[in-house]
């Protein structure tokens, strides 16, 4: 017995995610990229390393502009160099 194979366009696919559950759409995530988690915790670390270097500076990290976020990373790449 033969398989079917089925032509779906993509922009349906992406269609039908969308409509997901959280859930569902974590599982995509996770099967998309294996290491999800690693990736999540790097980005919570480094999170919580910018708070930590706003705060030092009287600046709450939460509170600045995307532009204002990119012009204190720059500065402390620029201050430190490279090194945080």
């Amino acid at each position: 017995m033969g398989g079917i194979t089925l032509e779906i366009p993509e922009s349906q696919v992406v269609e039908w995610v969308k409509r997901m559950s959280p859930e569902a759409k974590r599982a995509v995530l996770r099967t998309l990229i294996p290491r999800l988690d690693e990736f999540e915790e790097l980005v919570a670390r480094g999170s919580e390393r910018m708070r930590v270097l706003c705060a030092r500076r009287g600046l709450d990290w939460d509170s600045l502009s995307e532009r204002e976020r990119e012009e204190l990373i720059d500065e402390l790449l620029h201050e430190n160099g490279g090194r945080t």
